[in-house]
């Protein structure tokens, strides 16, 4: 089963070009997945673990975002309480806050290209 989102190995990784840092599930990993799933909610699909093209719908965007609070009780961290506001708010309003959006773009790499020569 591959990660959709985290890891230079995720779905994400291999088909979009950028992905979520690895690490534990932080209030910055929350929000970086945040932001990639609301990107995935506008444009109506995701992935699955065999990194298919699957729909991406309202439940499916809950129950993801819903699930990355789950993850960071489960490893034990102190900003989880953060967290689950965040996810709460994202859910209900469909927007990143400013703050988080900043946090979100330092937790998300982006791959270059073997064709890219801007470095």
């Amino acid at each position: 089963m591959v990660n959709i989102y985290m890891g230079r190995n995720s779905c994400y990784a291999v088909n979009e070009g950028m992905y979520v840092t690895s690490g534990p599930m932080d209030l910055g990993r929350v929000a970086a997945h945040l932001f990639l799933h609301l990107r995935d909610l506008r444009r109506g699909w995701t992935y699955d673990h065999e990194c298919n093209r699957i729909a991406m719908d309202r439940g499916l965007f809950e129950a993801r975002s819903k699930y990355l609070a789950r993850i960071c009780r489960d490893q034990g961290l102190d900003d989880c309480d953060d967290a689950e506001v965040l996810i709460r708010d994202v859910i209900m309003t469909l927007r990143l806050p400013g703050w988080a959006e900043d946090l979100a773009l330092r937790n998300i790499v982006r791959v270059r290209s073997i064709s890219d020569f801007s470095f």
